[in-house]
């Protein structure tokens, strides 16, 4: 017998009721936090907050990834074996792909990279 069909034999009626009505109100709140945890559904206040917060984050795994990167050296100690070598080359890019895709970093990291390029423009027409 099925987990359900022995919560079902259990409950009242009233009581499979009142479940069904919660499990509504939960679904529909879920759905109004995701929307609005979505940064095209943001105030540009919010959405601002939220993008120096992320960067302040990817900041300080970036930095502690460089201070680890010795963690990798075993995989670089002998040249001739290239397929350590493709090993911890294939490590480090994972872990660098973790750090600018954690927790949907992802829109973030990509607005930086369009303000810098807008600064590099302006820089390079002013020069």
């Amino acid at each position: 017998m099925s987990n359900q069909n022995i919560l079902d034999s259990k409950l009242s009626k009233n009581e499979q009721k009142e479940l069904r009505i919660l499990n509504k109100k939960s679904n529909s709140l879920r759905k109004r936090i995701k929307k609005n945890q979505d940064p095209l559904n943001m105030s540009i206040r919010e959405f601002m907050r939220n993008w120096a917060d992320t960067n302040i984050h990817v900041m300080i795994d970036f930095t502690n990834f460089i201070n680890d990167l010795s963690k990798y050296k075993s995989h670089f100690n002998d040249i001739d074996d290239t397929d350590n070598w493709l090993l911890g080359i294939s490590k480090i890019l994972k872990k660098l792909y973790r750090i600018f895709t954690k927790n949907h970093r992802t829109i973030y990291i990509g607005f930086t990279l369009i303000l810098l390029s807008f600064a590099l423009y302006v820089i390079q027409i002013t020069s």
